[in-house]
């Protein structure tokens, strides 16, 4: 019996062995390769990025061409001890630290200790910790100083997704760089490449829908690859991937945006009900409504935009349908849409209400409004206008005396800002439908607030008026002077109360205590002792 050879998943096997293997992220290889070339080399290096951008690959590839016989170089042999040994993963000078299962102070200080040996086999010592961010406070701590100089013979090279939860301490002493997400068409390019390399039968209108599922992860996007090679029977075709994924065929799409521009609810609903019968991604037809919309919205402003050539043909006919205002709404009420989708009682649910509010939120036919009523007129040639509103009451035409402001301030009933102007300033008289005040220039940023003031004396008086407000050096007799003077005299019968009281001398003549007179205050007015 035949026992079957097992296959290399794609993901490992096409991972890359050389720094020109390496796709997307060409501004940081150029880097790590000029420092490799040229020998400008850092203690610690920190590589950033989501899943699947290369951060691993990277520090195998720097480890390499730290310990490779003909190094330090950017282009390692590949065939020296060194090379071999860290490409199989047995090479004992690179020393792989996963962070999320080491997390302890107590497991760093054991790798740090041996940071004073030096290598067995290679140039450097690399170690190579992988998702720091788990790391402990205390094990971040416990490296800052290895970190910040370790010995000439080892290397740091950290890898995080996650970089905001490394404390600043530890971002300072290494040299930064964060992977970008790869664009779908280059990761359709290489999954392209991958296919023939393996020559395996594919249909090229696949490729897109396993490069967008990927959101930007080249890794994602193998393993994908590897799942749609399964699903198809060792070939890769556009309905086997698109069932496998769950997406929307573009004809269901165009029908959907079809019955919402035709404002058929009807057809939206047994749209969505025809998804859910065919068990497809309601967060992928979101996805894709957004994505049309947008091209909507491209097209509208731009006709002849370069990147939408291929479904203009097929958007032309709706792009005056909405207007620019309109489609900015239904893309912002679709991405809202697939933010809320996990809050709703179902998926399916909540897609039907995200269709039926873009079909609310359409711009419909102008509603006919009823005529009006005729309305009799004695004369003949007096023209059909709208009756008249009601007039509003007369305001007197002078302003009552006033001979308590401080009377007419508690009337006002003002708050904030305007009611510390009105208790600020001093009354200084009235001529006709003028009214004088003065304000000490102290409580100047007040002068702002004397519109609001003016309005509320306006409605307590009944009467037009203006406000004139000088500045002086002095406060005078304001509501609020004479309020600090009633509270000074009260306090100070307070304090010749106490003095007289028989209590108080004696606790005073016995235990030779003084009065705290700031500590004294008034009983409220109407109170008894």
């Amino acid at each position: 019996m035949n026992t079957p050879v097992p296959s290399q998943v794609l993901a490992r096997k096409w991972r890359p062995r050389t720094f020109d293997d390496m796709v997307g992220q060409e501004t940081i290889v150029q880097a790590l390769r000029h420092a490799l070339r040229s020998g400008r080399l850092h203690q610690a290096y920190l590589l950033t990025g989501t899943r699947g951008v290369g951060k691993t690959t990277l520090a195998r590839l720097m480890a390499r061409g730290l310990n490779c016989e003909q190094g330090p170089t950017d282009v390692p042999c590949g065939h020296c001890p060194a090379c071999i040994g860290i490409e199989e993963g047995r090479f004992p000078d690179l020393l792989e630290v996963d962070a999320a299962t080491n997390t302890r102070v107590e497991e760093m200080r054991e790798l740090l200790e041996n940071t004073q040996y030096l290598p067995v086999a290679g140039r450097f010592k690399v170690y190579l910790i992988d998702e720091v961010h788990m790391l402990s406070r205390s094990a971040f701590n416990a490296m800052l100083k290895t970190l910040e100089e370790p010995p000439p013979h080892v290397k740091f090279i950290l890898a995080t997704t996650d970089p905001q939860k490394v404390p600043v301490t530890v971002l300072s002493r290494c040299l930064q760089f964060s992977l970008r997400p790869l664009p779908p068409a280059q990761i359709a390019d290489r999954l392209r490449h991958v296919l023939e390399q393996e020559q395996l039968s594919f249909e090229a209108s696949a490729l897109p829908l396993l490069a967008a599922a990927a959101q930007g992860s080249l890794r994602d996007a193998l393993s994908l690859l590897d799942q749609a090679l399964a699903f198809g029977g060792g070939e890769v075709r556009q309905e086997p991937v698109r069932a496998m994924l769950g997406t929307l065929e573009r004809s269901a799409l165009l029908d959907l945006v079809r019955a919402l521009a035709e404002s058929d609810g009807e057809t939206l609903i047994a749209c969505a009900d025809t998804l859910a019968e065919h068990s497809l991604s309601f967060d992928h037809a979101l996805q894709e409504l957004a994505v049309l919309f947008h091209d909507l919205a491209l097209l509208q402003a731009i006709p002849k935009a370069p990147a939408l050539q291929d479904s203009a043909r097929e958007l032309g006919a709706w792009r005056e349908r909405w207007p620019a205002s309109t489609l900015q709404l239904l893309y912002q009420i679709t991405v809202q849409a697939r933010r809320d989708l996990p809050f709703a009682p179902d998926e399916r649910a909540g897609f039907r209400m995200a269709l039926l509010r873009l079909l609310a939120f359409q711009p419909g036919p102008p509603v006919p409004l009823p005529a009006p009523s005729p309305v009799p007129f004695a004369h003949p040639t007096v023209p059909d206008l709208a009756p008249a509103p009601a007039a509003a009451p007369q305001r007197a035409r002078l302003p009552p005396a006033i001979d308590d402001w401080a009377g007419l301030v508690e009337r006002l009933q003002l708050m904030g800002m305007t009611h510390e102007l009105a208790r600020h300033v001093e009354w200084l008289g009235m001529t006709q439908h003028q009214i004088r005040l003065r304000l000490a220039r102290k409580f100047a940023h007040l002068l702002p607030y004397q519109e609001n003031l003016r309005t509320g004396l306006e409605s307590v008086l009944d009467c037009d008026l203006r406000l004139s407000i000088e500045l002086g050096d002095e406060e005078g007799t304001s509501v609020a002077q004479q309020e600090a003077q009633t509270q000074a005299q009260a306090h100070q019968r307070a304090l010749q109360t106490l003095a007289q009281d028989p209590f108080t001398q004696a606790v005073r003549d016995v235990l030779g205590g003084t009065l705290v007179e700031s500590s004294v205050k008034p009983l409220p007015q109407g109170e008894k002792s």
